[in-house]
């Protein structure tokens, strides 16, 4: 059989921010710290364990020189050993898991049947420096950030050098702005001389919606102060004329240079009469996986009487996105940005009043780690969202939106991805046994 290098697998490069997204993908410096803080911290000194009760001066170095206690398996015995122990360890696990993996795929291709008795063993040699350069390579990972502190690890901090988490546009497609108002440098030179600007939008149902075109969104531009606010709105099933599920796109945009300043994405859901978080659940399976994804957060953070309220005599506006770029922050753009595509959605067709929807925490934290974070430090990365519920909820009070008429915080973070997946179908299977 051909050799596979055991050690070849180990990561050979230093990042903090690699996901173990992909069954292949190398571990980052993120990932090391998590699988490090999900083993009780111990403390020699008392000889037990000792559990930190705050991380607000914190290091990485601090973390992986730290001794926590490691289980053995289902022994029911432990070990003490340093968080560097416990990264390499896990480094070195993931490689062997897949060196074997390897070797049965090798083994097949030549021929061999997956029910033989073959025992696939790595070379002695390299099996013997398996957790020396598992170690190395732990502490080559973590070396760039040993003096940062560990809660920068799992704060999002709009990587990679882009500033927004989720758009990767400069500017909306000009053809999606109708011409009427498109900036006036853009088609002054089309008119003659004279001539006014004809009205080609519909100002959302506010005049009728024969302009309304399915293959393309509504879209429009105005100058607020010193920004161009562009707004898109579409129907995800025109084919069906169904306004269940709508979309709608707002963005500032700074006007002497089109670069976007602040961006707001709301998804406006309607269901028909729910009995139960049973059917909503069903429902808004059907819509998309991040509408159940809602529906699971919603069904926490409302309980089942105040659910089937809020969405059987409301049209709930969910904020998917919510972003504003690093240099604008702190002005008040996001909310001003939420104020003017709120009051600029089209009216709900049976006269329902809005519920405004708000995740505010998938901005703030890497959710994929928090279960495997200590309670302390999950505290610390909660505030920043803590934060912004108590300003939203002094806002949204003082605000005056004629058409919002409630509005509700859910942990979106808990429950994004795949809702079919993990906690979210033992969720979904409680909700469904509880309400058969």
């Amino acid at each position: 059989m051909k050799h596979v290098s055991l050690l070849a697998l180990l990561p050979t490069s230093a990042s903090a921010f690699a996901t173990t997204a992909g069954p292949n993908a190398a571990p980052g410096a993120t990932d090391l710290a998590a699988y490090v803080l999900s083993h009780e911290r111990y403390d020699a000194t008392a000889n037990a364990p000792s559990p930190r009760t705050d991380y607000k001066t914190v290091s990485v170095a601090d973390v992986m020189t730290d001794e926590y206690v490691f289980p053995l398996g289902e022994t029911g015995k432990s070990i003490v050993l340093s968080g560097y122990q416990i990264a390499a360890g896990f480094l070195a696990e993931r490689a062997a898991d897949q060196w074997l993996e390897l070797a049965r795929q090798q083994h097949a291709a030549e021929g061999g049947s997956a029910d033989d008795t073959t025992r696939h063993v790595p070379d002695p040699a390299e099996a013997d420096q398996l957790m020396d350069r598992a170690m190395e390579s732990a502490e080559r990972i973590l070396a760039p950030f040993s003096g940062a502190p560990v809660a920068s690890l799992f704060e999002t901090h709009y990587r990679g050098g882009r500033e927004f988490l989720r758009l990767s546009w400069e500017g909306l497609p000009e053809d999606l702005v109708p011409k009427s108002r498109r900036p006036a440098a853009a088609v002054g030179g089309l008119r003659a001389p004279g001539e006014t600007a004809a009205q080609d939008y519909d100002p959302y149902g506010l005049e009728g919606t024969s302009d309304y075109d399915v293959d393309k969104p509504l879209a429009y531009r105005e100058k607020i102060g010193p920004f161009l606010l562009t707004m898109t709105y579409r129907h995800e099933y025109p084919q069906v004329d169904d306004e269940r599920l709508g979309t709608a796109f707002a963005v500032f945009h700074e006007a002497g240079t089109d670069i976007v300043v602040a961006a707001v994405e709301l998804k406006l859901v309607k269901v028909p009469p729910i009995q139960s978080s049973a059917d909503l659940v069903y429902v808004l399976d059907t819509y998309s996986g991040e509408m159940l994804s809602m529906a699971l957060a919603a069904t926490e953070a409302l309980g089942p009487e105040r659910l089937c309220s809020v969405f059987n005599t409301h049209r709930v506006v969910f904020i998917g996105t919510w972003e504003v770029r690093k240099s604008w922050r702190s002005q008040g753009l996001g909310v001003a940005l939420l104020r003017e595509a709120l009051e600029r959605l089209p009216a709900d067709p049976d006269g329902r009043p809005d519920a405004l929807c708000v995740a505010p925490e998938p901005y703030q934290t890497e959710a994929r780690y928090l279960e495997q974070l200590p309670a302390s430090l999950r505290e610390e990365l909660d505030a920043p969202a803590h934060r912004l519920t108590q300003h939203l909820n002094g806002w949204l009070e003082r605000a005056n939106l004629p058409n919002v008429k409630t509005h509700f915080f859910i942990p979106m973070a808990k429950h994004e991805g795949i809702g079919s997946a993990g906690e979210n179908a033992r969720l979904i299977d409680r909700i469904m046994e509880s309400e058969a």
